[in-house]
């Protein structure tokens, strides 16, 4: 599976480079946002359009991570949660059947030897 992810992320780079390289000029012509709302307006500088194309990824990039690590976040503590939930069990089980904390099981005896001729 990771050997695939590689090709993918290696296809999807390879077809930025030649979209790059085909639309070069355009990429390079400059553009203007513009806000206007009732009562605040906005222009930016004029800025190359691939300078404006390279910020929205990165802004999409780093919301991504954002999500990623909330999720992440959501996971860790989930899995903490369960873990003193199993706990609990585990004492409640424990103080139901009425015996003590389980000892470890004895090493198995070794095998037999075998008589050497």
């Amino acid at each position: 599976m990771r050997f695939l992810k590689v090709i993918f992320a290696t296809a999807i780079v390879i077809l930025g480079i030649v979209f790059i390289i085909q639309n070069l000029e355009v990429l390079k012509q400059p553009v203007q946002v513009e806000l206007n709302l009732a009562v605040f307006s906005f222009k930016s500088p004029a800025v190359h359009l691939w300078g404006l194309i390279l910020f929205a990824f990165f802004l999409g990039v780093f919301t991504a991570s954002l999500y990623g690590l909330y999720e992440l976040y959501k996971q860790r503590r989930t899995i903490r949660q369960l873990k003193h939930n199993l706990d609990i069990l585990g004492q409640e089980l424990q103080q139901a059947s009425g015996a003590s904390p389980a000892a470890p099981a004895p090493a198995p005896a070794p095998p037999p030897s075998q008589p050497t001729e």
